[in-house]
C-alpha cells in the first residue's frame, strides 16, 4: 500500500465533487488490491474503495437537491479511498440526521445490494419468509434489517452458530447452522412447507 496523488476533474453537469470523510472497505477491495479483481474502465486502478461519505465540494450546474456542505455518502465503481471523488447525483444520498460520516461509509454497498437483491429481484412483502444465506455478512445482515423492518420471516444460514446468535438480536427468527443441517429441510419445517 502506499499514498499518493491523482488527478480529479470538476464535475460535469450532473455531478458532485466530494471530500471523503471515511470510505468502506468491502471483499471487492481487499480483492482488486489482491490483482483478482479489476477495476472497471475508466477508475483509477490503483485506488480501491466502493463506497464513502463526506461532504458536497462543488455540484455541477443541473445538479438539484445538493449543495456544497452537505454531508452525503453514496457508491461508486471505485477510487472511494481518496481525498477526493466525482460521481453523479445520482449515486450520492444525504446522510440520515445523526448517522456519522464514519457509520455513513459502511451503509451503501451492503443496503443496496440487500435492498436490490430482496424488493427489485425477489419482491419481498409483508409476512413472506425470507432465506438470507451467510445471514453474518455485510448484505447478510443488511438483508436481515431490511427484511424485519418489511415485515417478512427471516430465515439466516451460517456455516458458525455463534453469527447466528450475534444476528438475533437484528431480528433473525430462524437460524440454520449449514455444516450441521440440511437447510432446505429445515426451511421446509420452518414454513410449513
Amino acid at each position: 500500500m502506499s499514498f499518493g496523488s491523482i488527478e480529479v476533474r470538476d464535475p460535469g453537469p450532473t455531478e458532485i465533487l466530494m471530500q471523503i470523510a471515511a470510505a468502506g472497505l468491502n471483499r471487492a477491495d481487499i480483492l482488486q488490491r489482491k490483482g483478482v479483481y479489476p477495476a472497471p474502465p475508466g477508475v483509477a486502478p490503483d485506488v480501491p474503495g466502493l463506497e464513502f461519505a463526506g461532504h458536497v465540494a462543488a455540484c455541477g450546474a443541473a445538479v438539484k437537491g445538493l449543495r456544497e456542505g452537505d454531508a452525503v455518502m453514496g457508491i461508486s465503481a471505485g477510487a472511494a479511498m481518496a481525498t477526493h471523488l466525482v460521481a453523479h447525483e445520482r449515486e450520492v444520498m444525504r446522510i440520515p440526521h445523526g448517522m456519522s460520516l464514519l457509520d455513513a461509509a459502511a451503509v451503501p454497498e451492503v443496503f443496496m445490494t440487500a435492498f436490490d437483491a430482496l424488493f427489485l429481484q425477489a419482491d419481498l412483502s409483508i409476512g413472506q419468509h425470507v432465506l438470507i444465506h451467510a445471514v453474518g455478512s455485510g448484505v447478510g445482515t443488511a438483508a436481515l434489517q431490511l427484511a424485519c423492518a418489511t415485515g417478512a420471516i427471516p430465515i439466516g444460514t451460517s456455516r458458525k452458530a455463534d453469527k447466528l446468535e450475534r444476528c438475533k438480536p437484528l431480528g433473525l427468527k430462524h437460524g440454520i447452522v449449514t455444516d450441521a443441517e440440511l437447510f432446505a429441510e429445515r426451511v421446509k419445517e420452518v414454513t410449513g412447507g
